[in-house]
């Protein structure tokens, strides 16, 4: 049986002789205490503490019973309004007369307004019958009640962190969170402060503040629009099946095409002659172009397969991935740091920002394989605290043992080809090796020996690592197979993140130290191992959405549709299926749906 929390306080002052029996009333007021410890008088400074902790007690636990069971942040929400209750000596929080008719409306509204649903708002003049107390006012601590409810909502989600990403508060968590009870109360503070009052600004105020949330929210009026006019745009086939359209060259599809990037922006033609396409024409693959610039894809003006993943997506699919993606923006840190980078696996991208938020790089990424789940590249975030030049690549015991090993079992000159050398342990001082014998492979397989790969152009990790030291072994890598960087499918490695433009990322991190792009480059192509601390650490965080606000030239916010390449979006709609109704996706009109 639990033992509720004021229960709890009473007792333990009662046992230690600080309260009196007397007071075990549920409607404690303030009053002087009549008690006594060790013998000597208690001063009425002291009896106030008392009575005020005691006061406290009882606003948490009625503000739990108001509360439905299922809220997960129910801890959260009465200790930061009973605190802020306490804090103002249990004064009305609320301008009198914010209990109006019309206030549980405008809490609905707003729910709506951040994607959740209507009914989960609780009703304030309904919260009154369950309020037992005198101890503040009734009206008061309804309206404080229903508001901060809907406000956490749509703050820290209808679900906790660990129901959508698992690891994401696993290890070091960088951010500024603000997702305690210090934080939760001394925003409601500020909300309530608000004049005139006005709910939108108290869920503003109280509700995420992160960049990615709020650009999603701003697209989330129009894309939910947008689904009562756009089943009169045209579909388009996959040009995988009816060929790709060239510039300049005749293609059936033309419109189509035109009259989608037309919804999107990005072709400004009346639109009888967006009808009248029937060729990639000038106009046509200025527009692509924009498009595929916008959205990370070769700007080469072609209509292929790739362009069409980003391109054919029906309103209802794109509404329902912002919907999604507005909930797991929640659960992003309010402030991401001075200088951090963002790497975004749907869209397969890193970012790097700096200085509030402003962004100042982006380059492609090669990520963990969506076929093996073993393989699929964790989300989570950590610190980036050192980078080494000429690394080794010291093979995990799993590749070794099924990939490496076999090779070296059928050739005996691979191992020495690839400049493998068999090792007793993985630290980077150790010149001390084993010769290539079965007796040393078999050791290796049994995991008593290790693989490991010299420095060198044909080295897995290429010129230089980026080290955020975590449980998953997880890192930043360049990479000798360039080919990759290509692909629009970029899932490919065994968890890893190869990136692009090891070069640019290496002088990005180490500018504030001084580093320039030639001494960067000099380091690169040294021959030798050399181990580089990060002094100002960076943080990174490898998140997942598959709408994502990407970032563009000149400030410019896209709204970047990206592959659901670990499906997720099914996943994740289930577990919030109380808020997010899920249809199955057509694979014909939603490209993007589960591929």
């Amino acid at each position: 049986m639990r033992v509720p929390t004021r229960q709890k306080l009473l007792l333990s002052l009662i046992s230690i002789g600080l309260l009196d029996f007397a007071l075990f009333d549920p409607l404690l007021t303030a009053r002087p205490v009549p008690s006594t410890h060790a013998g000597s008088p208690v001063s009425n400074a002291e009896a106030e503490e008392v009575v005020s902790a005691t006061n406290l007690a009882v606003i948490h636990d009625v503000i739990l019973q108001l509360l439905p069971e299922d809220r997960h942040y129910r801890e959260q929400l009465a200790g930061a309004l009973a605190s802020v209750y306490e804090g103002r000596g249990f004064r009305s929080l609320w301008p009198e007369g914010t209990l109006l008719d019309s206030l549980h409306r405008e809490i609905c509204t707003s729910l709506n307004s951040h994607a959740l649903p209507e009914p989960m708002a609780l009703d304030p003049a309904s919260l009154l019958a369950g309020i037992e107390t005198e101890i503040v006012d009734k009206s008061d601590l309804a309206v404080s009640v229903a508001i901060l409810d809907a406000a956490l909502m749509i703050r820290l989600g209808y679900v906790p962190i660990e129901s959508i990403w698992d690891q994401w508060n696993a290890g070091d968590t960088p951010g500024d969170d603000a997702r305690d009870v210090e934080s939760i109360a001394k925003d409601l503070i500020v909300a309530a402060s608000l004049t005139p009052f006005d709910i939108a600004k108290v869920m503003a105020e109280l509700g995420p503040k992160n960049w990615i949330y709020r650009e999603l929210r701003k697209a989330y009026p129009e894309a939910k629009k947008s689904i009562l006019t756009y089943d009169s745009l045209p579909a388009i086939p996959d040009p995988a099946t009816i060929g790709i359209g060239k510039p300049g060259a005749a293609y059936p599809y033309a419109s189509a095409i035109g009259a989608h990037l037309a919804d999107r922006g990005y072709l400004q033609l009346p639109e009888e002659q967006v009808t009248a396409l029937s060729r990639i024409t000038p106009q046509l693959e200025v527009a692509l172009r924009l498009f595929q610039e916008d959205h990370g894809l070769d700007p080469d003006g072609i209509f292929g397969p790739a362009s069409w993943l980003y391109l054919n997506t029906n309103a209802a699919s794109r509404f329902r991935s912002i919907v999604i993606n507005l909930h797991r923006a929640r659960l992003l840190p309010e402030d991401f740091g001075d200088r951090y980078l963002l790497v975004n696996l749907p869209t397969a991208e890193l970012y790097g920002f700096e200085d509030n938020d402003f962004h100042t790089t982006t380059m492609r990424v090669v990520h963990g394989k969506a076929e093996k789940e073993a393989q699929r590249t964790p989300i989570f975030r950590d610190v980036m605290k050192e980078l080494v030049f000429n690394p080794y690549w010291n093979v995990p015991p799993s590749i070794a043992k099924n990939e490496i090993l076999p090779k070296a079992q059928e050739d005996q000159n691979f191992l020495s080809r690839y400049h493998y050398e068999i090792v007793s342990d993985f630290n980077p001082y150790n010149t001390s090796t084993f010769g290539l014998s079965l007796q040393n492979l078999e050791l290796v397989s049994e995991g008593r020996l290790f693989f490991r790969q010299l420095p060198g152009p044909t080295n897995a990790l290429g010129r230089v690592k980026f080290l955020f030291p975590n449980t998953h072994n997880i890192y930043m890598h360049d990479t000798p197979a360039k080919n990759f960087f290509a692909r629009s499918k970029r899932d490919s490695s065994h968890g890893c993140i190869r990136v692009e433009s090891p070069d640019v990322l290496s002088a990005w991190v180490l500018r504030p130290q001084g580093w320039s792009r030639e001494e960067v480059k000099e380091a690169m192509f040294a021959g030798s191992r050399k181990s580089q601390m990060v002094e100002d650490a960076i943080n990174v965080f490898i998140v997942y959405f598959t709408t994502f606000p990407r970032p563009v030239s000149g400030g410019k916010i896209v709204m970047a549709p990206g592959r659901d390449v670990y499906e997720l979006d099914p996943k994740d709609a289930k577990t919030l299926t109380d808020v997010i109704p899920w249809i199955e996706p057509d694979s014909s009109t939603d490209p993007l749906g589960g591929q």
